[in-house]
């Protein structure tokens, strides 16, 4: 069986091979073809292909050929992590398969003992793989996995390098795919009127009197009995909180020369002993909402609710095509606008702390901010701030 990879990897194979996963970035069903493909080709029992999150600990989505339902399921959710392969491939490089018996450190004797292979892997007859990261984006890893019977033997070094010269054509069918999806997505955000009015946020004047407010305000607001939306006016009931809301309304509404100007706060609505709306109040002059209401006479403050229980998309391309960030930066900046510390910021991005803070400067430089809470005002107040993100990969339509 060892030649039967470099065998099947030729010919009418290889090309039809390569026919599907051109056809899968327009058409997500042909990823399951491309398996039942790869299989036979290759001299296997079974692929999958799983869409994991960045740091490839949980699998999000997806397909698998010749493994049973509920045999995967239970990979899935509990034996993904016990394959004593996964820790030393995340620190392989991307791009490429590697053999489970040539390329990791796990000798064959050591895994029949594992609770992977006893509990899960045994009862399939698996006893051999090619496995690795095939792509990588900042919030999903990718991963490719091929196995093999005892019979069917292992992937020796010839076959696994064919195998891998297939590999490059799945980064391209896979990068194809978020490609084509993004312009899916900016297609459907140019489509609307303006995006910002997908964001909750309300007009006021100086008094609080209402000149607009979003339907999506109007529904998150009207959940929660702290605001009140009547007369016109909008109140929070808690006294304190009014007499901030005022405050900001006022300094906001003033003429930009007037040494009383401010260029506004955030006032934190409680909705439970943990979260928050934050309600960021700023001036209107300037924002691309002030030209549907310049007959208004009075100026007026506008209002954004960041509910914490709504995903916003950050999007990091803009950050640095509007402030000159850096990739790393602009991964920083999304990271400390949604509420993270340094710590937080470095856990995610496997950094240091040193390296976030450093970063971290350059950022407040170049956005012309001083402060994390400024930071996050400036860039969740700016058109990076998307109310969609580019979607996780479907690898089927069902996924």
């Amino acid at each position: 069986m060892a030649s039967s990879a470099l065998e099947g990897l030729r010919g009418k194979a290889h090309e039809s091979l390569l026919d599907t996963l051109y056809d899968a970035p327009c058409n997500p069903d042909a990823w399951p073809r491309f398996l039942d493909q790869l299989i036979e080709a290759t001299g296997s029992r079974s692929a999958r292909m799983l869409v994991m999150d960045r740091a490839a600990q949980t699998v999000k989505s997806s397909i698998k050929q010749n493994i049973d339902d509920a045999d995967h399921q239970a990979y899935v959710s509990h034996f993904v992590n016990t394959c004593p392969w996964r820790p030393e491939l995340k620190d392989k490089a991307p791009g490429q398969l590697y053999s489970t018996y040539l390329d990791f450190s796990c000798p064959q004797e050591r895994f029949y003992q594992t609770e992977f292979y006893n509990d899960w892997a045994s009862l399939q007859d698996i006893h051999h793989g090619v496995c690795g990261t095939v792509w990588q984006d900042d919030h999903q890893t990718v991963q490719l996995l091929i196995q093999r019977t005892r019979g069917q033997g292992h992937y020796q070094r010839e076959e696994t390098d064919r195998i891998n010269e297939l590999v490059m054509h799945v980064r391209r069918a896979l990068r194809l795919q978020t490609q084509v999806s993004a312009l899916d997505h900016t297609r459907m955000a140019l489509e609307q009127t303006l995006e910002i009015q997908a964001q909750p946020f309300a007009l006021l004047d100086r008094h609080g009197r209402i000149a607009h407010v979003s339907q999506e305000a109007k529904a998150l607001l009207s959940e929660l009995s702290q605001v009140s939306l009547a007369n016109q006016q909008l109140s929070f009931l808690d006294p304190r909180l009014q007499s901030g809301l005022l405050k900001l309304l006022k300094e906001v509404t003033r003429p930009s020369s007037d040494p009383g100007f401010g260029s506004g706060g955030v006032i934190l609505l409680p909705i439970s002993a943990r979260e928050g709306i934050r309600c960021l109040v700023s001036p209107l002059h300037g924002n691309p909402l002030a030209q549907q209401f310049t007959d208004n006479r009075q100026p007026l403050a506008i209002i954004y609710f960041q509910d914490p229980r709504a995903e916003v998309y950050i999007d990091l391309e803009c950050l640095m095509q509007l402030y000159g960030l850096s990739e790393a930066e602009s991964r920083v900046a999304a990271g400390i606008s949604r509420g993270l510390g340094p710590q937080q910021v470095a856990d995610t991005y496997q950094l240091s702390v040193h390296t976030v803070r450093t970063q971290l400067k350059s950022i407040f430089y170049k956005t012309r901010t001083t402060r994390q809470s400024e930071l996050a005002k400036e860039i969740l107040t700016s058109p990076a701030v998307r109310h969609w993100r580019s979607p996780d990969l479907k690898l089927s339509r069902s996924a």
